[in-house]
Formats: C-alpha cells, sequence, structure tokens
C-alpha cells in the first residue's frame, strides 16, 4: 500500500475547501488527488537521471482546475457535472476512493500507485449510461511523443489531431515483476482477472520515458492538445445496468 498524505488544496469559488491526497510509492515516485471532481491532480515520475517529471497537465491550487474543464476530468454520461464537485473521499488499503450522487446517477473512482509506477484508475457508475475519465500529458515532460495502439491497421506514429482507436480484444500481456499490482498485498489487481487488454504504448525518446496503457474498454480516444495530449478511456455496460472499467497507466525508463 501506498503512504497516502491528505492536505487542503485551497478554496473554490463558492467558498467550500478542497482537498489533496499524496500518495507515494516506495521509489519516490507520486500520485496526486483531489475531491474536486474527483481529479487526478498530478503524477511525479523520476526518469534514468532520476530527474523529477511531471508528467501531466498541472496546476498548483484547486481553483486552477476550477477553470479547468479538460485536465483531470471524470464525464458521466458525457457530461463534466461530477467535474465541479466535491467527492466524498476515503483512504483505503488500495489507495483513495472517491463517490458521489448527483442527479440520481452514483459514481465511484478508485485511484492507485504501485511500487512499479503503475497508476490505476477503477472507476463505476449506476443510474448512468457511461462513465469515462481523462488525464491531460504534458509535452514538457513527454515532448515529441510517438503511439503504437494496439488496433488493427493502426501503424504507430506521432500523436497528432484527435483519433478513436478500436482496441484489439486481447487479454494484456504484462510481465509481473516484484512490486507490481500481482505480487503487492495492499494493491490485488490481476490484470487477466480485470478483463485489462493491451490499448496503447507511447514512447517519448527525448524523455527517455515508455507510458504503457491498460484498458478494459474497447475504444481509445487520444487527442493532441495545445501543450500535451489527452488519452481517455471508459468503462462497459453490464448485463443489471452497472458501468464498470478500470484503466491502467504504467510508466517505465528505457535506457
Amino acid at each position: 500500500m501506498a503512504n497516502i498524505k491528505q492536505e487542503s488544496f485551497g478554496k473554490l469559488s463558492d467558498g467550500s475547501e478542497a482537498k489533496i491526497f499524496t500518495l507515494r510509492n516506495t521509489k519516490g515516485n507520486e500520485l496526486k488527488v483531489t475531491d474536486y471532481g474527483a481529479r487526478i491532480v498530478s503524477v511525479r515520475f523520476r526518469d534514468k537521471s532520476y530527474t523529477n517529471k511531471f508528467v501531466l497537465k498541472t496546476y498548483d491550487d484547486v481553483a486552477g482546475y476550477e477553470k479547468d474543464d479538460d485536465a483531470g476530468v471524470v464525464f458521466v454520461d458525457e457530461g463534466k457535472d461530477f467535474a465541479k464537485i466535491i467527492w466524498n473521499a476515503e483512504s483505503t488499503t488500495e489507495g483513495v476512493k472517491f463517490t458521489a450522487e448527483l442527479g440520481g446517477k452514483s459514481a465511484e473512482i478508485i485511484y492507485s500507485i504501485s511500487n512499479d509506477n503503475e497508476v490505476s484508475i477503477r472507476y463505476n457508475a449506476t443510474g448512468a449510461a457511461d462513465i469515462s475519465t481523462q488525464l491531460v500529458f504534458s509535452a514538457d515532460a513527454l515532448p515529441d511523443s510517438d503511439i503504437s495502439p494496439y488496433s488493427e491497421g493502426a501503424a504507430k506514429g506521432k500523436i497528432s489531431g484527435k483519433n478513436i482507436y478500436d482496441i484489439i480484444d486481447q487479454p494484456a500481456e504484462v510481465l509481473m515483476e516484484i512490486g507490481m499490482f500481482g505480487y503487492d498485498p495492499g494493491c490485488p489487481i490481476d490484470y487477466l482477472e480485470a478483463g485489462l487488454k493491451n490499448a496503447a504504448d507511447i514512447f517519448s525518446a527525448p524523455a527517455s520515458i515508455d507510458l504503457k496503457v491498460y484498458a478494459t474498454q474497447n475504444k481509445l480516444h487520444v487527442e493532441e492538445l495545445d501543450g500535451g495530449f489527452a488519452i481517455r478511456t471508459g468503462g462497459t455496460k453490464s448485463a443489471d445496468g452497472k458501468i464498470s472499467g478500470q484503466t491502467v497507466y504504467v510508466f517505465k525508463n528505457r535506457k
């Protein structure tokens, strides 16, 4: 289980206070999340030269996220209503769990980070048609990135424009190592049991950082933005009408 620290993250325009939670693994890498919109605030990853890289589009306090409709957003029914409220927060053995209810819909997000730099986002919703999450990555930290989607007929290339890739329905191929979720009693995640599939490999040669994306859904949304790029993944509706999904981002150094 990662160490978790809770602090104030400033106040919203209506005067309500937001909190920020820092999850740190044994390698000193960090995941920060806030109860405002259940958003990911930042991911700090040390590159091969042990330099800290903040790989996401990041603001210093909650005021920045109140104005930004893209960074770390959770969409419910394609809307951003859930991104504009304070969620209930709870530290668990997995990480930080956020829950919220709004307009007859409910949603839950669980964020985790493992000792092998796996950032897990597990989510579900009821009373809704869909739920999805979006991370905006910084071009300063991951410049000149190539993407290799696990999609039929898709070729490796630069991240450009807006693309939706059909993920091949193939179980994730993961080399399990000590410290990864499958070996960490505090964060027990089995890639195969969870239904995770290879979604994409992203590599920034200037930063020598690999980003591997695994998802349970069948489509991967990738969009070039000013100063970076966005990755969006969503859930899958089951027979009982519940929507659930999981995305795992794995950061690796390539020497």
